[in-house]
């Protein structure tokens, strides 16, 4: 029975997991490494986290540096932070890349906020066909006797249960990260 939850509670915290690098990534104004950490950098024949390429350091409240080990993959980095399209302007200085953190506008802070809405509402219904998958599969076996009603039942419960309290993390992270987002 442990076993069944176990399995449940994995495939939701993989989901928790992704929306808080997912929400990580969402610019609140002042630089933070994991803005640009998983950005996806083309570089030896392959896709790369620029994290895997360089250090990432945050010297300064509105500014993100970041020290690549090659410097012959400084233009393929470059090149990826600008189509990221996340508003920032990297400057080149050897193998640092300097990226000035701009202050937010009103028009994109909103955009910033209905893309966290977005991110929050797929978490829900990733957290929701997770729910729904396991309730098939025991539905399933329940109608091949493997068990009787009543445990389906208690599963269900058990089952619903910790996902409401999932769902009440992803609303609480959502919205510490709107604060984030609306503070000037």
């Amino acid at each position: 029975m442990d076993l069944i939850l176990t399995e449940s509670n994995d495939k939701i915290e993989a989901v928790l997991h992704h929306f808080k690098v997912e929400i990580a990534g969402i610019r609140a104004g002042r630089a933070n490494p994991s803005l640009i950490e998983n950005i996806p950098v083309s570089a030896y024949g392959s896709k790369m986290k620029l994290n895997e390429l360089g250090n990432i350091s945050a010297p300064q409240p509105s500014l993100l540096t970041v020290q690549v080990w090659d410097a012959s993959v400084l233009q393929d980095v470059i090149k990826a932070i600008q189509e990221a399209n996340l508003g920032l302007n990297p400057s080149n200085e050897g193998t640092m890349i300097r990226l000035p953190i701009p202050p937010l506008t009103a028009e994109r802070r909103e955009e910033f906020i209905k893309l966290l809405h977005k991110k929050i509402e797929e978490a829900h219904v990733s957290i929701r066909q997770i729910r729904q998958d396991f309730r098939n599969e025991w539905k399933k076996q329940s109608d091949e006797g493997q068990f009787g009603e009543d445990e389906f039942f208690r599963r269900e419960k058990i089952l619903q249960e910790l996902i409401d309290k999932k769902i009440a993390e992803i609303e609480s992270l959502g919205k510490l990260k709107q604060e984030e987002l609306t503070q000037i």
